[in-house]
């Protein structure tokens, strides 16, 4: 420790805390002792846990070109079909009168033509003998051009019609299962030409490939990106353990109970067929795996912002927190100094960025600066640092928007052991990885060192105390 001033034994401080939170005299009862945490090599899995419903990724809805009462519906629901099965067959009786009439209107379009035609010859040679008038003649082309136009609009008629004769047929458009089923054999179906858009037959569904829709806190997401594994489990088979990988997370956030939240789309492979829709999954998707790494318990691994906190709490020596663990390149990760957020602003803000440091930690360094302190540090800079401490700040800012954040960047973080005289002293480590329980310990600490868990509730304790001594007299706390 430093002086003994800021040295404490570990009862000490405790007993202290507890007599703060209590108001108590002194009890016996109240000296008691930290628990260690040791630092262990196994294997660390980051992921972020959901729980979701298990719906298709492509659903069609299937509708009729054509009205009537159905005739024939082979299919029911469950089944599955290949593409071009007959689904409904519609009674055909309109379409098919349809039809005839374009027929007779094709008939009656071209006899038509014929005798324009031919009176379209008479009035020429008549007007070359002066028989008729120019005003006759062209009386006549103009009956022959409107009877053309009738041909062709009954041919298109006649065309279409033919098409419809189709329609009365509807047929699976993809392979998949029938997992909706809207009408029954003589009831009668509108057409997708009606107002009303016309009657869904059924729903079908490709189940060989299916999607579970999870809600993840926004907390999270910026540590997941498309492509990421993913291990779904499910009621049926709690077993097995599908597996599957991250599919889309949808822009719109929902909110729930003032909790902001993003759906989370995680894609499966269900060639067996053991996955329905609406069934409910457990969906774990996995960050980062590292293998044989030193992992600590995360209840003994404080931040920057919360070794502060402590630190003044416990009455220890500030200058502590100004005490930096190396940053190192494992598994060709990139260096970083300082968490991201910001969190390490009281661990050296007096140090400037210097000019050996790569440009991201340099611009992370910056970022846990207040805003004074930038302006006073570029203010006392020459004009050549200031253009390279910018040009850093933008290839960093660059740098984060063009990918997701790493899980496993290393960032600082600090934790409380015991030194050599039996007090409370803090030391700097770098850490990468966490899990729900875990972190992995990049530096500061070897295999199978021992640290003090200090709980963060001690703080809330000093701050409870506080709090009384503001605002009342509690017998046995002076104001």
């Amino acid at each position: 420790m430093r002086s003994s001033k800021y040295s404490l034994s570990l009862s000490a401080i405790l007993t202290a805390a507890l007599l703060a939170a209590c108001g108590g005299n002194g009890d016996e009862d109240a000296a008691a002792e930290f628990q260690t945490a040791r630092v262990v090599r196994q294997t660390l899995v980051s992921s972020v846990q959901a729980t979701g419903t298990i719906e298709p990724v492509r659903v069609i809805d299937v509708k009729s070109q054509a009205s009537g009462e159905i005739l024939e519906m082979p299919v029911e629901l469950g089944d599955a079909v290949e593409k071009g099965a007959l689904l409904v067959r519609i009674d055909p009786r309109d379409v098919r009168n349809a039809h005839e009439q374009a027929q007779a209107d094709l008939v009656v379009a071209k006899a038509r033509l014929d005798v324009a035609e031919r009176r379209l010859n008479r009035s020429s040679i008549l007007r070359d003998s002066a028989v008729v008038t120019d005003e006759e003649l062209e009386t006549a082309i103009l009956n022959h051009a409107d009877a053309r136009a009738s041909v062709v609009k009954a041919e298109t008629n006649l065309e279409l019609a033919e098409d419809r004769l189709d329609d009365v047929v509807v047929r699976a458009p993809i392979d998949g299962i029938i997992v909706l089923k809207n009408v029954e054999e003589g009831q009668i179906v509108t057409s997708t030409r009606e107002v009303t858009g016309g009657t869904t037959i059924v729903n079908m569904a490709d189940l060989t490939r299916v999607q579970v829709r999870t809600l993840v806190d926004e907390t999270d997401i910026g540590k997941l990106q498309p492509g990421l594994p993913a291990e779904i489990t499910v009621e049926a088979y709690r077993d097995r353990v599908f597996r599957g990988q991250l599919l889309k997370i949808e822009p719109q956030a929902v909110v729930q109970q003032n909790v902001t939240m993003f759906a989370v789309l995680t894609q499966i492979t269900n060639l067996d067929d053991l996955l329905r829709p609406g069934m409910n999954a457990d969906v774990e998707i996995v960050i980062g795996r590292r293998a044989e790494v030193l992992t600590l318990s995360n209840s003994a691994v404080k931040t920057p912002r919360e070794a502060r906190e402590l630190v003044e709490a416990l009455g220890l020596d500030p200058v502590l927190l100004e005490a930096r663990a190396s940053s190192p390149r494992p598994r060709g990760r990139r260096r970083s100094e300082l968490a991201s957020n910001g969190e390490g602003r009281g661990a050296d803000t007096s140090a400037a960025p210097g000019g050996d440091e790569d440009p991201e930690a340099t611009a992370q360094r910056l970022q846990g600066m207040s805003r004074d302190e930038r302006r006073h540090y570029f203010q006392s800079l020459p004009a050549a640092e200031r253009r390279r401490v910018l040009a850093a700040m933008q290839q960093f800012r660059e740098q984060r928007q063009g990918g997701r954040q790493d899980a496993g960047q290393p960032r600082p973080a600090f934790v409380f052991l015991q030194d050599e005289t039996g007090g409370l002293t803090l030391a700097p480590i770098m850490i990468g990885l966490s899990s729900w329980e875990q972190t992995e310990v990049l530096s500061g600490l070897a295999e199978n060192d021992e640290v003090i868990e200090v709980p963060l509730a001690l703080v809330q304790q000093r701050e409870l105390l506080e709090r009384f001594r503001r605002r009342t007299a509690v017998p046995g706390v002076s104001r």
